[in-house]
């Protein structure tokens, strides 16, 4: 190969001086005297085109070598260095595969998510570990709970609860320790209801006072409140849902203060009760138009023991409120003082099933136990803890169903 800097214009410029020089002696003359005798100009015959042949520029030629020269030692320097290049690509392409492998990419990190899920027991089970509904004791540190009965798609009242902190109670009521009645004044009219799916229902009409551990409710006279029996069905349960913790009864009473009459019912002179035998009930599933589930009271329908209310939430009950125990899934019941023992007939694998479905059966049997005033303690369950219970143990009892979380920062 040669040197690169032979190829230098200077040099470049005396090779092409040294070239020798082409010239023509001969005269015109004798340049004539040729092409007569080689009958150019002969009339009888056919005329030839004359062929002048140009004189010929070497020095031109010279520099078109010496260029053909340079660019074939280009080219040359080129593919000369191919296979260097061709290493520095898969050099650059295994390290761009090395380097992918600490890349924070979207589709890598889908891809190891996925692999993952598939692979990995462990992650699959972290990904579907269930998410509790219910209020529990442990949960009202720093809050003050608040619920309400909602107002469903079907005319029946949705039991709801929400956790104010209490900085913000305290900021709004002036203590923190307020009444169900205060609380409800205050922080009732700001729940949007129709923003969580349901309608529209509180303030309720009227006013409220407090009487210990009882309340009058003065209604108008267009409360609306009797207009068919759905609409009673839901005003009973939402009073129920709303104050039957702190409250044991309702009083009603006309705008003049005096006996109330309803449609349907004529005078009302018995009080609506929130507390006793007429609210121990069981918790069946109730799915909205908007497809959230909750867990709810099964028409309010009454149990005179535990053990029958739980039992009958393996039965189908309706096409509003349908049964939270999973399918084909059966257990006994043995009551014992406050504690209730759930016993499935066969061994429970909960990571079979649907964790929220899961997770409905469990604190639905919850509730129906709590609203007889006891405690859960469940046998034949595969896994010992699950879902934040510890099945070695009785497990607390919920004080509130169906929490949701709601922003009460923004309240002046």
């Amino acid at each position: 190969m040669m040197k690169k800097d032979f190829w230098d214009e200077d040099q470049i410029e005396q090779l092409l001086k040294q070239t020798p020089k082409i010239t023509d002696d001969r005269s015109k003359d004798e340049i004539f005297q040729r092409l007569k005798e080689s009958d150019a100009f002969d009339s009888h015959t056919e005329q030839q085109p004359v062929i002048v042949k140009k004189k010929m520029h070497w020095r031109p030629l010279i520099a078109s070598i010496a260029s053909l020269f340079v660019l074939v030692f280009i080219a040359s320097t080129f593919l000369g260095n191919a296979p260097v290049l061709q290493l520095s690509s898969s050099e650059d392409k295994a390290n761009s595969e090395d380097s992918s492998l600490h890349e924070p990419s979207t589709t890598r990190m889908m891809e190891g998510y996925s692999m993952d899920q598939e692979e990995n027991p462990i992650s699959q089970k972290m990904a579907a570990m269930p998410m509790q509904t219910a209020v529990y004791e442990q949960q009202l540190q720093g809050y003050t709970l608040f619920t309400l009965g909602l107002a469903g798609d079907d005319a029946e009242s949705v039991p709801a609860s929400f956790l104010i902190p209490i900085e913000i109670v305290e900021r709004q009521l002036g203590t923190q320790s307020p009444t169900k009645l205060q609380l409800y004044n205050e922080f009732a009219p700001f729940i949007e209801e129709q923003a969580l799916g349901f309608k529209e229902y509180h303030p309720f009409k009227g006013s409220f006072t407090e009487n210990e551990k009882n309340l009058v409710h003065q209604l108008p006279n267009d409360h609306n409140y009797d207009a068919g029996s759905a609409a009673l069905s839901n005003y009973r349960g939402a009073l129920i849902d709303t104050f039957g913790a702190s409250y044991d009864q309702v009083q009603l009473k006309n705008e003049e203060g005096t006996q109330m009459m309803l449609d349907h019912i004529g005078e009302v002179y018995k009080p609506i009760m929130l507390t006793g035998k007429t609210t121990n009930y069981n918790y069946f599933s109730y799915q909205m138009r908007d497809g959230s589930t909750y867990l709810s009271p099964n028409f309010r329908m009454s149990f005179s023991n535990v053990e029958d209310a739980l039992l009958n939430m393996t039965m189908e009950a309706n096409d509003i409120f349908q049964t939270a125990i999973l399918p084909d899934v059966s257990f006994r019941v043995i009551e014992k003082g406050n504690t209730v023992t759930v016993i499935f007939d066969e061994l429970l694998d909960l990571d079979r099933y649907d964790s929220a479905q899961a997770m409905r059966m469990i604190e639905g049997i919850l509730l129906t136990a709590a609203s007889f005033n006891k405690q859960v303690k469940f046998e034949q369950i595969k896994q010992q803890e699950w879902g934040g219970f510890d099945f070695s143990k009785p497990l607390p009892k919920p004080v509130a169903a169906n929490l949701i979380n709601y922003d009460f920062n923004n309240i002046k």
